[in-house]
């Protein structure tokens, strides 16, 4: 299969145990792509369309972005001037640490977008000066400025912290789970792998999945497929066999017959999709 949408990853963007990278390009297209990494971006500069999962808005200076490794995206600038950007680079697992900080359950759905982030232009700054030329306590101090820049964006969602659950261990451990199910849905996961991660075996893993979602594991893994196969033939040129691998579907007859069922259509007949936004957390330069 030959892959249209560009895919990026954090071995070629970041040095052993860096944690995070800020890259300043200045953009005027970049077409639709994600990356197994969490980027957060900060625009200083210019204007542009940012398209999100198929959804598009306006972006300048003072906007931000914070995509998962679930998501996809493209830029076009508007007019002649590039977009100027601080491009961040965070490894999933430094980012997963830093949305557990943020206490049971992490905020909202991705992606996390705001309009008036200028204020983090200093710690961005800082931030590519650690990267750059490292010094003693370097990893740490990075990953305490991306813990800064999280919070601060996670604020400006606007979005209340419902009241924890009564079992606070198990339910941390079991929504590390989920997100992680969330986050790499296009890979060949099990329900092993995912039992792994809440420390629980598969048996009891897939009775609590239940229990916290209101699905059956291998639905739940699949519905984030779908959605995801829906927004990319939605909002961009891939054929329904590249769009199939995409998602994680392993063959084009098993992504047939789940993409009838779920949506009532087949997913070649691009002319009845009118709906191109995917519900959910679904992203190179880096861009």
């Amino acid at each position: 299969m030959t892959d249209l949408v560009e895919r990026f990853s954090t071995e070629s963007l970041l040095l052993p145990d860096s944690g995070a990278r800020v890259m300043r390009p200045r953009l005027h297209a970049v077409d639709v792509h994600w990356h197994d990494y969490y980027e957060l971006c900060l625009v200083v500069s210019g204007e542009a369309e940012h398209v999100v999962n198929g959804v598009a808005r306006s972006i300048g200076r003072g906007s931000a972005f914070l995509l998962s490794p679930a998501d996809f995206h493209a830029i076009r600038s508007i007019g002649h001037e590039p977009l100027g950007c601080y491009n961040t680079v965070i490894d999933p697992g430094l980012m997963e640490r830093q949305l557990a900080g943020l206490g049971p359950p992490s905020v909202g759905d991705f992606p996390w977008l705001a309009d008036d982030f200028l204020a983090a232009e200093a710690d961005l700054c800082r931030l590519q000066a650690e990267f750059e030329e490292p010094r003693l306590g370097s990893a740490r101090l990075i990953e305490a400025l991306v813990g800064c820049l999280v919070v601060e964006l996670a604020r400006h969602q606007r979005v209340e912290t419902p009241v924890a659950d009564h079992r606070p261990g198990a339910a941390d451990e079991l929504r590390a789970a989920v997100r992680y199910v969330d986050r790499n849905f296009r890979e060949p996961i099990s329900l092993a792998d995912a039992a792994r991660r809440a420390h629980l075996s598969p048996n009891y893993f897939s009775e609590r999945f239940r229990e916290h979602t209101g699905s059956s594991f291998q639905s739940y893994l699949q519905e984030r497929r779908l959605r995801f196969a829906r927004s990319l033939l939605a909002s961009t040129a891939l054929s329904v066999t590249e769009v199939c691998h995409a998602a994680g579907f392993n063959t084009l007859s098993h992504f047939g017959r789940a993409y009838r069922r779920r949506y009532g259509t087949a997913p070649s007949d691009r002319s009845r999709r009118t709906d191109s936004r995917a519900s959910g957390g679904l992203g190179a330069v880096t861009m």
